[in-house]
């Protein structure tokens, strides 16, 4: 109990309020009690503040005690308020109850007034750290909620950044691979992205039945344009010439720049009899307004080769390349106006077992330089070269033998096509490879050629033993 209870009395009979005092005091309950009686001063009372307990009777000459708990509740509902009056019916004493008194005792039962008095406050001190308790835990759940919201806040920014870095990441994953199949200078595919796209159409050819063909384009005079204007020039001519090749073809074929001035295209739609002299017409036309409005000096042209894929009679991408090859450097010797053109690719039939070589087995052309064996046969040998050979050429290939003699078979160029770019000083020099038929062969040569043959099947073993 604390040390002195403040006690406002609402009690117009001053020996009653006396008696409670006495009472109280005698159960060692101390207490400043203030009587009142009228609604004005029970107003200003409250409204003062720092009451303890109100004690109130129920019926007062000018005041009755349900319109004081009323005003007692809105002004300050944490104080106890219990009624002390006469003899009051029990409906009265529920409904004082209902309407939010802590207790009732009646005048001629004082006895019960101090243990209801203490079973007030302590209720009263209950409901005031069960307050305390629930505000400070909803100060703490809003505190937990703005550590929550501030956290989400930082999470999302956090995951809002690992997006946008997974976004620009995937961006340049996707650059790096257009960069690796995109040839720099023109924005055409280069040879690996022509192989990338090709190959899936070949795919679809295979599965569906369906055919498709493959121009070989060479540009003209490459040489001389760099020479004659420079080879930013030069870069510009082939820009040029892709661009046609863009103009003339759908976008559904699939253009390529392969080579130093040579291009392909794949034309997925299936081959027909006009064929060739449609795509002819339309690029001729291209040149030819291109060269009409370029007025640079120079005219552009190209040699062409096309070859068609028939899916009853299946052969690689790199055979109808070599082919389409074959039938483009075809045109630019003979120099043809119409498109050569064959059905699938170079079928080769070998009257002899071929055996590849490495590089330890030389050779050289004797009116060219050094050359790379890359395989060799009794009916002719395939070589790599720094230039392009001349088809139908005949050429004296001297092969180095172990004892220093010197075999020269008369070989004639049946293929030659361009491979890619070495790595020569420039970085950018071009290597070839061709295949020569042996021709004018007789017993003491055959012979010769078989002991190499030997020889090179030996080297190909020591090399790949060590």
């Amino acid at each position: 109990m604390r040390q002195k209870l403040r006690v406002l009395n609402l009690e117009d009979n001053q020996s009653d309020s006396e008696l409670v005092h006495e009472r109280l005091t005698r159960e060692g309950i101390e207490v400043d009690l203030d009587r009142v009686e009228t609604r004005e001063d029970f107003l200003a009372a409250i409204k003062g503040g720092g009451l303890d307990l109100i004690l109130s009777d129920y019926s007062l000459p000018s005041f009755d005690g349900l319109s004081a708990l009323n005003m007692a509740k809105e002004l300050c509902p944490d104080t106890p308020f219990i009624f002390v009056s006469g003899a009051i019916g029990e409906e009265i004493a529920i409904e004082t109850l209902k309407r939010g008194a802590t207790d009732y005792v009646l005048k001629d039962r004082l006895s019960r007034l101090a243990p209801a008095i203490t079973r007030a406050l302590h209720e009263s001190e209950e409901r005031l750290s069960l307050r305390h308790a629930e505000e400070a835990l909803k100060r703490s759940h809003e505190e937990l909620e703005r550590i929550v919201k501030e956290r989400t806040s930082e999470l999302l920014k956090t995951n809002e950044m690992l997006r946008a870095e997974i976004i620009e990441r995937k961006k340049l994953e996707e650059q790096l691979h257009t960069a690796s199949i995109t040839d720099e200078l023109t924005g055409l595919l280069n040879r690996r992205g022509f192989s990338l796209f090709a190959k899936k159409q070949s795919d679809i050819a295979d599965r569906d039945k369906s055919s498709f063909s493959i121009l070989y384009a060479d540009l003209n005079e490459m040489k001389k344009i760099n020479d004659e204007f420079g080879h930013k020039e030069g870069d510009q001519a082939l820009i040029d010439f892709a661009t046609m090749l863009t103009k003339t073809f759908r976008a559904s074929d699939i253009i390529a720049r392969i080579g130093g001035d040579e291009f392909t295209v794949l034309i997925t739609e299936p081959h027909r009899a006009a064929t060739e002299k449609i795509v002819s017409r339309h690029l001729q036309d291209n040149l030819r307004l291109h060269n009409e409005e370029a007025e640079k000096g120079y005219e552009l042209s190209a040699s062409i080769g096309m070859v068609h894929y028939d899916p009853e009679q299946p052969c690689s991408l790199d055979e109808l390349l070599a082919r389409a090859d074959e039938l483009m450097y075809e045109q630019k010797q003979l120099k043809k106006e119409t498109i050569p053109s064959s059905k699938g690719g170079k079928q080769e039939k070998r009257a002899y077992e071929r055996y590849e070589t490495d590089d330890n087995c030389p050779a050289e052309l004797v009116v060219s330089g050094s050359v790379m064996i890359k395989d060799i046969s009794l009916g002719g040998i395939s070589v790599r070269t720094s230039q392009r050979l001349t088809k139908n050429a005949t050429y004296k290939i001297k092969i180095l033998q172990a004892d220093d003699e010197a075999l020269l078979p008369t070989s004639l160029v049946v293929w030659s096509s361009m491979i890619g770019r070495g790595s020569g000083k420039s970085g950018t020099e071009s290597y070839y490879e061709a295949g020569l038929r042996f021709i004018e062969l007789n017993d003491r040569v055959i012979r010769a050629l078989e002991k190499r043959i030997i020889d090179f099947v030996q080297c190909c073993d020591k090399g790949k033993g060590g």
